[in-house]
């Protein structure tokens, strides 16, 4: 308000006085105005409100600060005012905020303080309050000047000039420093400021905005081929509603909690095979706002087969018989499995699941031995099962003779022919043959296949021959001479006659002309 007694003339100056007497005096009726200017320092206990768009507001009382300054103060922010409020750009309001959410509104409610604000310009105008001289209207000075502002809440005594509020808005928010004028008056002691009507609260904070949720948590552990995998999803949110859960895009279920932490877990599946399979997890509340993402692998490693079995047709064999091997082995994974036998590889199985199996001829032993086998299975990621062994014993087996001279009858002296022919599985075996040609038991008379004999007296006699070959494995075969008298003939005539390279006399029998 400007200075009334300033611009009253004089001649009213006495009227005036008895009229503020009268008002002093008399019964509070109505809003006395005291007709002065208003200062920062005469507006003790205006209610100052300041709402934030995070939904939040904050609220102050204004106090003196000094002879004609005054103020409100909140958490970063201060509304100070010093000297004439009356259209001084020298004197301006002052606001400031640095706090974390911006302003929305500004909000004076100047009752509470026996404080009016005065809007009015002309003295003699329409909207003139008798008493409220002339105003001044709202006007930024300096800095960010809200998007819109509003006198309201009039007093009793108004013709339209006269409010108990000003509310300031910002649609965008407003942080930083601003200055503005506003012009008020005060009321009297004994008739303080008065609003026309009942005051309504000053308006509420905007609703806020939603806040997104945050997704806090992605756990897949990672696990082995043929095992079946889950994910762990958890998400906060500030604002008290459930929350659904996507991955990869897809929904795979609610928390219906509203406070605290939410979660879901959520079957992956079965994995049969190794690999890396990628996840994204995202949250979304009612208002459909969708949180962060959060990307994660699904780790699924690798498993060595297992040899499940590993034998041999037969342990033991005679040599020149076959021997075959039957491997087994499993794998969790849909993996095809080769076999391996002593590190060469025998055979593979393309199955991808259960048992896969190899069967292997391991051929014909033609000689006798005791050998080894150590079988182990491979997957199509290169990884070894367990080890096997297994031994093949190949017997020694004698020699078999296939040809024999057949019984004969000769006369006494006369020499007759003899042969023998044996095999023997084993390759390497050499064959001998020996005979015993006299009947002592001996196989000393003759070493070879054929050779030539007589025999000096007449009898049966018995001829054998004993095959070896070298490793033990003994055959012996006979066959009958039956030696019958000549006249004139007393003596049996030993003449060997060598048949091939093979037929060898001993020296020792050939003295051993006469038996």
């Amino acid at each position: 308000m400007k200075d009334f007694w300033k611009k009253t003339p004089t001649h009213f100056l006495s009227v005036t006085t008895l009229t503020l007497f009268a008002t002093l005096t008399a019964p509070a009726q109505a809003t006395t105005l005291t007709g002065f200017e208003t200062d920062g320092g005469d507006m003790g206990g205006m209610q100052i409100t300041v709402n934030l768009f995070d939904g939040t507001s904050q609220s102050a009382i204004w106090n003196a600060t000094g002879g004609s300054s005054g103020g409100a103060f909140g958490s970063g922010w201060a509304l100070t005012q010093s000297g004439n409020t009356f259209g001084s750009f020298d004197n301006p309001w002052n606001f400031s905020y640095s706090g974390g959410s911006s302003v929305a509104a500004l909000i004076i409610d100047a009752i509470p303080g026996n404080t009016v604000f005065d809007i009015f310009p002309d003295v003699r105008g329409p909207r003139q309050t008798p008493g409220s001289a002339d105003g001044w209207a709202f006007e930024t000075d300096f800095g960010l000047g809200p998007s819109r502002h509003n006198y309201d809440v009039p007093i009793d005594i108004s013709n339209g000039d006269l409010f108990g509020r000003l509310s300031l808005f910002w649609d965008g928010g407003f942080r930083g420093n601003m200055g503005f004028l506003a012009d008020t008056d005060s009321g009297t002691t004994f008739d303080p400021v008065r609003p026309r009507n009942p005051v309504p609260p000053p308006p509420p904070p905007p609703v806020p905005p939603n806040t997104p949720p945050s997704l806090v948590g992605l756990n897949i552990p990672r696990i082995f081929e043929g095992q079946s995998a889950t994910a762990f999803l958890s998400a906060n949110d500030p604002n008290p509603q459930p929350l659904s859960f996507f991955l990869n895009g897809g929904f795979v279920g609610t928390d219906p909690r509203t406070t605290g932490t939410r979660s879901v877990a959520t079957g992956l599946g079965f994995f049969a095979d190794n690999g890396v399979h990628s996840y994204t997890a995202q949250a979304q509340d009612v208002t459909g706002a969708i949180s962060n993402a959060i990307a994660q692998n699904l780790i699924v490693e690798n498993v060595a087969p297992t040899l499940t079995n590993f034998s041999l047709s037969s342990n033991v064999i005679n040599e020149g018989d076959l021997a075959t091997a039957f491997l087994s082995a499993t794998d969790p994974g849909a993996d095809s499995l080769a076999f391996f036998l002593n590190g060469a590889h025998i055979a593979t199985d393309g199955t991808l699941s259960g048992t896969r199996n190899a069967t292997h001829n391991l051929g014909i032993f033609n000689d006798e031995g005791t050998f080894t086998f150590t079988a182990q299975s491979q997957d199509k990621d290169s990884a070894f099962s367990n080890l096997a062994n297994q031994t093949l014993t190949v017997l020694n087996v004698a020699p078999t003779i296939t040809q024999l001279t057949e019984p004969l009858r000769v006369k006494r002296h006369t020499l007759f022919d003899f042969f023998a022919d044996a095999t023997d599985p084993g390759i390497n075996d050499l064959l001998s043959f020996d005979w015993d040609l006299n009947g002592d038991g001996l196989f000393d008379d003759f070493m070879g296949q054929s050779g030539q004999f007589s025999f000096a007296k007449p009898g049966l006699y018995d001829v054998k021959v004993r095959v070896s070959d070298g490793d033990g494995g003994v055959t012996v075969g006979s066959f009958t001479v039956e030696s019958v008298p000549e006249p004139g003939t007393g003596l049996g005539l030993l003449v060997f006659g060598i048949v091939g390279t093979g037929a060898i006399a001993k020296h020792k029998r050939r003295k051993k002309l006469h038996n």
